[in-house]
């Protein structure tokens, strides 16, 4: 046993074999994730900013979380323009809920708000 392992194998008895490259494609492999990830975005459509709600009491301010239920129920999203771009102010369940809105701001602040369909 010794003496095999000292003079290791016969020439006539070695296996030649080549070891295969393997090449590291991380863009390729990462393909179908990226082909899932643009076609899941065209269906779901375009993002929409929704502000969180926020209201102060007590001198500390409060963070309200929308249900589920709520966010599917908003029909119509308002829009104010400004210099820097457009800026979502908030979103309504109604068209009458929207058109007051709008009228308060143009009466009040002077800014025109566009209303959306969501």
């Amino acid at each position: 046993m010794g003496r095999a392992f000292r003079e290791g194998i016969e020439a006539s008895r070695k296996i030649d074999t080549t070891i295969p490259l393997r090449k590291w494609r991380p863009l390729d492999r990462l393909r179908g994730l990226t082909t899932r990830t643009k076609h899941i975005e065209r269906v779901m459509g375009p993002l929409v900013d929704v502000p969180a709600m926020i209201r102060i009491e007590d001198e500390k301010w409060v963070f309200e979380r929308i249900s589920e239920e709520i966010i599917s129920q908003l029909s119509h999203r308002l829009v104010l323009h400004s210099p820097r771009g457009m800026k979502t102010i908030g979103a309504t369940t109604d068209i009458t809920t929207a058109v007051n809105v709008a009228k308060k701001m143009a009466e009040t602040e002077g800014k025109i708000v566009l209303i959306a369909p969501i």
